[in-house]
């Protein structure tokens, strides 16, 4: 069961700005340390409106560009290039 916090979504009313390299750089570090010590990170990206999921990232698609994020409750492969915030929990 799922709790309604865990599922929330937000529509985009406006254009997304583009997000720049330095904080692209940092949440690719993230990622990867996400892989290597199998830690939990939470993880924003856009799909028709902002979607927000918590999780561990078990692989990364490079062909693909794409990052699959596991819970227990779910699986969810994620575009890297909608990431919009990806930060530790």
């Amino acid at each position: 069961m799922t709790l309604l916090y865990e599922h929330h979504y937000e529509h985009v009313v406006t254009p997304l700005l583009p997000i720049d390299a330095d904080l692209m750089a940092e949440m690719y570090v993230i990622i990867y340390d996400s892989v290597s010590k199998d830690f939990a990170i939470a993880v924003s990206w856009y799909e028709k409106c902002i979607r927000r999921e918590w999780g561990v990232v078990k692989n990364i698609d490079r062909d693909e560009r794409k990052i699959k994020l596991i819970r227990d409750d779910g699986c969810w492969w994620i575009p890297i290039d909608n990431l919009l915030q990806v930060e530790r929990v």
